[in-house]
This record gives structure tokens, C-alpha cells and sequence, in this order.
């Protein structure tokens, strides 16, 4: 009986690694490291050459969930185990350099590891859909697919954690091969109906989504603004006491995989202030 017990809760333990790292987007919550005064932004996508890309055939293998298959300019292609990548790129549009993302019944992330953690509140970025998946809803498994998400990723100090957070994600970093993020912020572009309330992600609840654009138009470009502070205190205040913690990585995404949706999503610079 013992025996059956420890398969069942390694098992259950290995599926909600599994689940936060496929919620995330993304796996290990880098380390801060030491950086130069001055605002703190990812790379702009407008800086990169056109024709840049990641996640190309033979660029990555969807079988190893978590591998770096490239890392340019900063930006690296995450991919998750056994679900087929997107295909990321820089393309012209108007005259300017903007950062593509084609879905095909697919899935992956592209994450930019701070060197130092940004503290300006505001965070703003653009962001347009030439498709949406269809039958998308937030929160229902089945149907958690968005034409484009950013993902905000935090880590927490041990002393704020509850033992039952510790153990829990030490379980499951060991299970997935890397840490896992303590909490993440998602934002959706989504042409459903929007809201202005935090959705705990059908996969895990350390991962909290908000339809940052509701009732979006395909071919719109639209200019974002959050106070991720406010959204963290909103979404995990209770859960995880003190001061807003400064995030690890930020991420930007988008998935079909569970609809099977083939779409293209674009994504102008992203930046603080």
C-alpha cells in the first residue's frame, strides 16, 4: 500500500511540474545578477535584423521540454515537452522591425532573462492578431489557447513561502529538471469579452492570467499599459504577504496546441517606465 501510494503522489507531483511549466511558458526563474544603473528593458525587437528568427525546422526539439534550442540577442526559445514549437521571427512592417509569431497547432515562448530586476511599475508594449483561435476561454483547459500572451515570471524569497509552497516546488523543479517560477503574471490578447479580474490558469494556481485586450479585431495594432505591481498585489497579495517582488523574466507567446489553431501574431518593443 505504501508502495502504491509514494507512485501515486510522484505521479500527481510530476503532473503539476509538468502543468506550471506548460502554464509558464517557460522553466527556471533565472538569477538576478548585477547590472549598470538605468532603466531596465528587454532588447527591442525593432534593434534586431530582419530575417532573425527561432524555433525554425531542426532549430528545436519539442521533445525536450525546457531546452534553450537558441538564445540570440538575449531572447531565448523555450519550447515544452512533446507539443510543437512556434516559429518566432523578425519581419518589416511599415518600415519597421516587428517580432512575428507563427502558430501552427503549436506552442512555445520566447523569455528574456533580466540581469537586473526592473523596478519601474508600468510596463507597455503593442501587440496585434492577424487570426484568433476559435472557441478560446479563458480558464477552461480545453480551450486555453490565445492568439498572443506576455508572461511576467516571479521569484519569492524562502521566508515567504509557506512550507507546503517549498516543498511543493522543490518537487516539482526536481521533477521538471529546473526550478520552477513562484508566480506569473499572463496577459492575453483575446477577441472574447474582457475583464478587468485576475483568472487562475486551468493548469496551476501559481500562474494568474488577465485579458489585458478584450474584444480585440484581427489586422489592430493595440498599445498596452499595466501596472504590473498592482496586478501582483491583486492576484497573489494574499497568498504571498509583503512587498511586490521585482520580476525574474519576462516572456512573450502565443498557442494553438489545444485547439489546433494556425495563426500569426506580431509584437511591437516592450519596455518599462
Amino acid at each position: 500500500m505504501a508502495g502504491s501510494v509514494g507512485v501515486g503522489r510522484r505521479r500527481a507531483l510530476k503532473a503539476y511540474a509538468a502543468a506550471i511549466a506548460a502554464a509558464c511558458g517557460t522553466g527556471r526563474p533565472p538569477v538576478v545578477i548585477a547590472q549598470a544603473g538605468g532603466l531596465v528593458e528587454p532588447p527591442r525587437f525593432s534593434a534586431l535584423a530582419v530575417g532573425t528568427h527561432w524555433g525554425a525546422a531542426g532549430d528545436a526539439d519539442p521533445q525536450s521540454a525546457g531546452r534553450t534550442a537558441d538564445g540570440r540577442h538575449g531572447w531565448l526559445h523555450r519550447p515544452l515537452r512533446g507539443i510543437a514549437p512556434n516559429r518566432f521571427s523578425i519581419v518589416h512592417d511599415a518600415g519597421e522591425s516587428i517580432l512575428a509569431v507563427d502558430v501552427k497547432a503549436s506552442a512555445s515562448a520566447l523569455t528574456y532573462r533580466f540581469q537586473s530586476a526592473p523596478s519601474q511599475p508600468i510596463l507597455r508594449w503593442r501587440w496585434r492578431a492577424e487570426r484568433f483561435p476559435e472557441r478560446a476561454e479563458p480558464g477552461v483547459k480545453e480551450r486555453d489557447d490565445f492568439a498572443a500572451r506576455l508572461y511576467l515570471m516571479f521569484d519569492l524569497p524562502e521566508a515567504r513561502l509557506t512550507l507546503a509552497d517549498r516543498l511543493a516546488l522543490a518537487t516539482a523543479g526536481l521533477l521538471q529538471g529546473e526550478p520552477v517560477p513562484a508566480a506569473t503574471l499572463v496577459y492575453l490578447l483575446h477577441q472574447g469579452p474582457t475583464t478587468d479580474q485576475p483568472i487562475v490558469s486551468p493548469f496551476t494556481d501559481r500562474v494568474a492570467m488577465w485579458v489585458a485586450r478584450g474584444n480585440a479585431q484581427a489586422g489592430r495594432w493595440y498599445e498596452e499599459s499595466r501596472n504590473w505591481q498592482q496586478d501582483f498585489q491583486r492576484a497573489f497579495g494574499r497568498r504571498y504577504l509583503g512587498p511586490t517582488p521585482a520580476p525574474v523574466a519576462i516572456a512573450v507567446g502565443a498557442d494553438g496546441d489545444q485547439t489546433g489553431a494556425s495563426f500569426r501574431a506580431l509584437w511591437g518593443d516592450l519596455s518599462f517606465g
